[in-house]
């Protein structure tokens, strides 16, 4: 009788568990699939809560469940917790070393938190696996760029030039010549872009703006003006035309260009105006 009793708490316990068990995983695939769809609703941080309290009942023991961990990552990530987002990519990284996707969400995260050095060890590492990628490339060249190692920003952009003529590419070439103090080489690849593309305006605002850099001012304006006669609505152009008018004593003249710049959406024109034109008709 003392068996039979005993064995009857027995199936009475286990069947609790598993009830309570079921339960739990029924709950979880709840909680699951409304924080998923909070995400495809871009509402993070609704959504991170739900991952968490997952995460919390299931101890991270199966790759289910790090894949509740992954979409947390992205969660913080989309919601701009990105600390919080490396500290569940470098775990879910440690379950799935060789998680490319995974790997490629990181460097954007460093991205967000300026970690220069790591998103460029990152991207080293992807351009290993895939030399030449252009997307790869441009990538770091705008980190390296950023981070003003012109030289080793020059050869990526070269080798992206090889494969296509792209003027914002070329543009970002004679910009890196300007911060390596190569004033001749950074005018002579903005030259030839307007030969090749006239059309790309950010060539005459890159040279119109070091001209006012260097306060060759003659030199700014011939560029603008050649940038105004493609594009006359332009307030970038017309409100860097005022300013180097301005410098040069042209006030009345500089003044009209200022004040139809500012009109037309170049609210930065305000503080000249008030600087240099008060009172100018």
């Amino acid at each position: 009788m003392v068996i039979r009793i005993y064995g009857l708490i027995t199936i009475l316990v286990m069947s609790s568990f598993f009830v309570a068990a079921q339960g739990k995983r029924n709950a979880s695939a709840q909680w699951e699939a409304d924080a998923d769809t909070l995400v495809s609703h871009q509402d993070y941080e609704g959504a991170i809560p739900l991952y968490t309290k997952i995460l919390a009942a299931s101890k991270l023991k199966t790759d289910a469940d790090f894949s509740v961990l992954h979409k947390r990552a992205f969660s913080y990530y989309g919601a701009g917790r990105f600390n919080e987002a490396l500290l569940d990519v470098n775990q879910y990284l440690q379950r799935f070393p060789d998680d490319q996707q995974t790997k490629l969400l990181r460097v954007y995260i460093y991205q967000e938190l300026g970690k220069v050095e790591e998103q460029l060890e990152g991207l080293n590492a992807f351009l290993i696996q895939s030399p030449g990628n252009p997307d790869l490339l441009r990538w770091r060249a705008s980190v390296l760029m950023e981070s003003e190692r012109y030289a080793e920003a020059q050869q990526d952009i070269r080798v992206l030039l090889s494969y296509q003529a792209d003027p914002g590419l070329k543009a970002y070439l004679g910009l890196s010549y300007y911060y390596m103090n190569n004033l001749d080489s950074a005018l002579l690849i903005f030259d030839q872009l307007i030969v090749s593309d006239p059309a790309f305006i950010e060539s005459y605002l890159y040279a119109g703006s070091i001209g006012l850099e260097e306060e060759a001012y003659d030199l700014s304006l011939h560029y603008l003006n050649k940038g105004l006669a493609q594009d006359p609505a332009n307030s970038t152009l017309m409100f860097y035309k005022g300013i180097a008018l301005v410098e040069k004593d042209e006030i009345e003249a500089g003044c009209r260009c200022l004040t139809k710049a500012f009109t037309t959406g170049a609210d930065d024109a305000a503080d000249y105006l008030k600087e240099y034109c008060y009172g100018v008709e």
